[in-house]
């Protein structure tokens, strides 16, 4: 398999651009309140910039498509059906499925779709024992741009019991540029779960009510006093889920999935990546809204099964909707 970019594009000026390095988003170009393109999400400016060891070091996961398992397990691994399976980790804790894990596998094109709905399918296969998961996994990634809907979706079977957890971890900014300070969030999460200092789920819901969680009505982002958010959400009610606003440009972004969580995480600042125009940034450049399961599912049998089994398929379905105001 050779290194590819894949560009789609719609009619209403929707235009993605994909890599099957990683199955990544990398570039999202959508029309502003004025007409002009803007590119909402941050990426390295070529494919094989992905590929870089400097940049994978920094564990930032732009636009990747983040697994076998998004988020953290705590404990060294799980058990399942009377086994233990230790899994790679770091002191105990493992992040978006280890090590040299599917966002950084080159996945194989599988078709591309021309005319109003294009679309690119992705595969890759994860085999038993990869980080210490059990089962050897088939994994489908389908990238689909309709009118001015990108709509991701994640499909897996399994050949023994196994625990997974999907997502798109792409960095949005509504501006192109600057801040995502001043946006507004709604998130239709009337709880968060709590996490400890390694932030890893303790169990425990937490009612946003009064806290600086509470997005479940239009509210602005602001970071003043503390370190942005690194915080799973529990979602409620119909899509969708979350929306983003920036008056700035007067785009409008709804995300509706088939999740029961929303992990929002804001970077302070992009570090030593080179994304493209990095000089554009500010502090708190970009928001990560990822559709997923609860982290640490696999050792908390109170939250939503993260296990699959044979003759099952595991579906991830996330559309960001974007219009203009």
């Amino acid at each position: 398999m050779e290194l590819t970019t894949i560009v789609l594009q719609t009619p209403k000026g929707l235009r993605a651009e994909i890599t099957n390095y990683g199955a990544t988003l990398m570039r999202l170009q959508v029309l502003d309140k004025h007409g002009n393109l803007v590119d909402v999400v941050a990426g390295l400016p070529e494919a094989k910039d992905y590929e870089s060891p400097l940049y994978q070091k920094q564990q930032f996961y732009l636009g990747a498509t983040v697994g076998r398992y998004a988020g953290r397990i705590s404990h060294g691994g799980f058990e399942l059906e009377g086994t233990f399976f230790e899994i790679t980790h770091k002191d105990g804790v493992q992040l978006h499925g280890g090590v040299s894990s599917l966002d950084k596998q080159l996945w194989k094109v599988d078709s591309v779709a021309d005319g109003s709905s294009p679309s690119v399918l992705f595969s890759t296969t994860s085999e038993a024992g990869h980080n210490g998961f059990p089962g050897n996994l088939k994994v489908f990634a389908k990238y689909e741009l309709i009118d001015t809907e990108l709509r991701i979706t994640y499909t897996a079977t399994t050949d023994a019991p196994t625990v997974l957890n999907l997502t798109n971890h792409a960095y949005f900014n509504l501006n192109g540029k600057g801040s995502v300070e001043g946006h507004q969030l709604q998130v239709k999460a009337p709880h968060i779960l709590e996490v400890d200092e390694r932030l890893v789920p303790t169990g425990r819901l937490v009612a946003v009510v009064e806290t600086p969680y509470d997005y479940q009505k239009m509210t602005h982002l602001t970071f003043d006093g503390h370190y942005g958010l690194d915080t799973p959400f529990v979602l409620t009610g119909p899509s969708p889920q979350a929306t983003l606003f920036s008056e700035a440009t007067g785009i409008v972004m709804e995300v509706r999935t088939n999740q029961p969580a929303m992990v929002l995480f804001t970077p302070q600042d992009f570090g030593i990546m080179q994304v493209r125009d990095k000089a554009g940034f500010k502090r708190f450049p970009a928001i990560c809204l990822e559709c997923q399961n609860f982290p640490d599912a696999p050792n908390q049998p109170q939250f939503p099964s993260a296990v699959l089994r044979p003759g099952a398929k595991y579906m991830n379905e996330i559309s960001f909707v974007f219009s203009t105001k």
